[in-house]
């Protein structure tokens, strides 16, 4: 199991936001070796020992990863928020380096969390109305400036708390992205104590999961070990969107077990105070490019997501995809007349993104066909498929439905039969 850092836990467990995600929708598809570049099927060892305030700094500094995604917590309490924010500072403190990388990434760090504590303990003393500040911080760092925007409107009563809340929350931003900017550099560092590349085939498997509809707002990462025990990993991720897009998240790993599964959780941020915050993912994820830094190892893993690894996910979210509806035939009204059409009952999942449906009527030979866009469709939501004034003459036998989605090919189809007088839709098997 994934040893602890030594003095307290990755900055980003202070920072992120937990929406869970299934275990088993990342895994009901496998894992993948992805692909490689052409590299040799061994690592040459590093000639040069990691020093030991590199992993220090690591530990604290790189983006935590999880044994399994129920371990990310959330909601914690700001006074322990700032008690590992001191740990960390005490242990970074310390820390004394020939390597000049180090020494300058440390001060960064240093100078960032001495920042944010400042401003912290400057939020507890603003006049406000009884925890609001305090609980609104808290959320703020725990989740990566999660979604606090709504009950930071509630909790200020007067445009003077608000100007001073604001200033103080975005020093603390600040110093968040002067953490993130610094995190971003340590794949540099790790590289000079790194084994050479090599093939990763067989031994590290890759899957990833994007937010969609119930699933979200979380992105969602798999690594799997394969191979020996790791130790003190440095991993490099770099998300790339379909419209070029690019984000590079960094973890580190003191130790990385055989067979064992670590999870990385990536976010779409949110809007505040005039600036997307808490971003740690991009729009419509097209592909990984994952590098593997370590003494005894090291490896580049190409990860294409977006296509066929995609429409896997969604198909697998579709399984339990089901509709209960009725066929509703013309009556004619005395204002206006109810046109021919069905209406859809969503069950089997609790929520679709946006999506189009596309609905067929069908009768010897006949055929007449229309397509609405939704934004979102509930369960237990019933949504109603009408055929425009005169447009659909001929009452149907069969109905051809089916829901498609942006960005991926996955489309689930159904086809019902009308039964009798209740005019239920059956669904053909």
């Amino acid at each position: 199991m994934l040893q602890p850092a030594e003095r307290g836990i990755g900055i980003n467990q202070w920072m992120m936001y937990l929406c869970f995600f299934p275990l088993a929708l990342l895994l009901a598809g496998g894992c993948n070796d992805a692909s490689q570049s052409n590299l040799p099927d061994y690592s040459t060892p590093s000639s040069e020992p990691l020093p030991a305030e590199y992993r220090i700094l690591a530990q604290h500094l790189g983006m935590e990863m999880k044994t399994d995604p129920g371990q990310f917590r959330n909601d914690r309490e700001i006074a322990e928020i700032m008690a590992d924010l001191q740990a960390a500072l005490l242990d970074i403190r310390e820390i004394k380096s020939e390597d000049r990388e180090i020494i300058y990434l440390t001060a960064q760090f240093r100078d960032a969390i001495t920042l944010i504590l400042k401003r912290l303990d400057n939020i507890n003393g603003l006049p406000k109305p009884p925890d609001a500040g305090t609980l609104f911080a808290g959320s703020m760092l725990d989740g990566f400036f999660g979604n606090f925007a709504g009950s930071y409107q509630r909790s200020l009563d007067a445009e003077a708390k608000q100007n001073a809340l604001n200033a103080e929350l975005q020093a603390i931003v600040a110093g968040v992205d002067k953490i993130d900017a610094a995190q971003q550099l340590l794949p540099k560092v790790a590289e000079k104590y790194s084994a050479t590349f090599s093939d990763s085939t067989g031994r590290i498997v890759v899957d990833f999961n994007e937010a969609w509809g119930e699933f979200g707002p979380n992105d969602w990462l798999l690594l799997q070990n394969r191979g020996e025990t790791l130790e003190n990993c440095t991993i490099l991720v770099q998300l790339t969107g379909a419209k070029g897009e690019v984000r590079k998240n960094v973890h580190f790993l003191k130790e990385w077990p055989t067979d064992t599964n670590m999870w990385g959780r990536y976010q779409s941020g949110t809007e505040f105070l005039g600036r997307t915050v808490e971003k740690t993912t991009v729009t419509n994820v097209k592909k990984l490019d994952i590098t593997i830094y370590s003494p005894e190892f090291a490896t580049q893993i190409q990860y294409a997501y977006q296509g066929a690894e995609k429409d896997k996910d969604v198909a697998q979210i579709c399984k339990e995809l089901r509709f209960q509806g009725t066929y509703q035939p013309y009556v004619q009204g005395i204002i206006w007349d109810t046109q021919r059409g069905i209406q859809l009952t969503l069950d089997g999942v609790s929520f679709l993104p946006p999506c189009r449906v596309d609905v067929s009527f069908l009768k010897e030979g006949q055929s007449k066909a229309w397509f609405w866009k939704h934004d979102s469709w509930r369960k237990g939501e019933t949504k109603y498929f009408n055929s425009p004034e005169g447009g659909l003459e001929f009452d149907p036998d069969l109905i051809e439905f089916q829901v498609s989605f942006p960005d991926t090919n996955f489309c689930h189809k159904a086809t019902y039969h009308i039964e009798g007088e209740s005019k239920k839709l059956i669904e053909r098997k």
